[in-house]
């Protein structure tokens, strides 16, 4: 891989662990001739002179995410340095950055292509501008917690179920460790070329998490569920996006064209990383 000639640096929470974890990431390029400036965010820093190809977070998963889709629409290649708790996505510690910057000054380092979520609402006054990105996973669900939803689901124009879940859940094998998990959702190895279909605990004890080719259009149709008409809808991506959808609105999910180019040290073991993060 090329050496980047500079980086920017996303900080969003400006703790002292953080503060000190940037300045040792300077420091470290600095040392190898590489230019790391902090940034707002992806989108301001394509406007600048001599823009990243590369961006490192400095955080936790939630921070990774958050720069996720501009990253993956532009071309920019993300990478984490975990400051938070299990850091699935980062590609180090605090304690490796030295490591890293010597492989990004080696040419070492390695990039992965992650699949990304292409989801785009379908309907008469609520239609999206443009198709919405998502890392781990997109979840429809009702906006008052505790309600049920009824929702039909079609693969590829075909009828799959309707289901009667607290929601449900499309998740790319990235996120088959976070929301997907913890939903019964099955793990899933980063490079599989699957997305899964999980319910939200389904009223029918039979309905279970579906892996699918990630070939696949999926089609989501809220239903009128008992006469409840007036109840509202959401689905949010990567649980951080959270956006309204109305009954006669469709969702349209499927993978996107654009995957995120995620870095990595060189020979990382995602076997290990589970045993890790896992705890097993």
């Amino acid at each position: 891989m090329n050496t980047p000639a500079n980086i920017g640096i996303l900080a969003p929470h400006k703790s002292a662990s953080c503060v000190h974890a940037m300045q040792r990431l300077q420091a470290e390029c600095a040392r190898v001739g590489i230019i790391a400036c902090e940034i707002k965010d992806i989108e301001s820093a394509l406007d600048m002179p001599g823009a990243p190809s590369l961006v490192l977070c400095l955080g936790g998963d939630g921070t990774m995410l958050a720069a996720s889709a501009e990253a993956a629409r532009h071309g920019i290649i993300l990478g984490g340095i975990n400051l938070g708790h299990l850091g699935f996505l980062s590609a180090c510690g605090r304690e490796e950055i030295a490591l890293l910057v010597q492989a990004l000054a080696d040419g070492t380092y390695e990039v992965e292509e992650r699949t990304m979520l292409e989801v785009i609402r379908r309907g008469t006054a609520s239609s999206s501008v443009k198709p919405h990105l998502a890392l781990n996973e997109m979840a429809l669900m009702r906006a008052q917690t505790g309600k049920m939803v009824d929702v039909d689901v079609e693969i590829d124009g075909r009828l799959l179920n309707r289901y009667h879940a607290d929601g449900i859940l499309v998740a790319t094998p990235t996120g088959s460790t976070a929301y997907s998990l913890s939903a019964g959702g099955p793990l899933v190895w980063p490079n599989a070329g699957v997305i899964c279909l999980t319910p939200i605990c389904p009223h029918s004890l039979t309905n279970r998490s579906v892996v699918l080719p990630d070939s696949v259009e999926l089609i989501m149709r809220p239903r009128e569920r008992r006469g409840r008409a007036g109840e509202s809808l959401l689905y949010s991506l990567d649980g951080r996006r959270i956006h309204p959808i109305a009954l006669n609105d469709t969702l349209v999910i499927r993978k996107a064209r654009q995957p995120l180019n995620l870095l990595s040290l060189p020979a990382g073991d995602y076997a290990t990383r589970l045993r890790v993060k896992l705890g097993w």
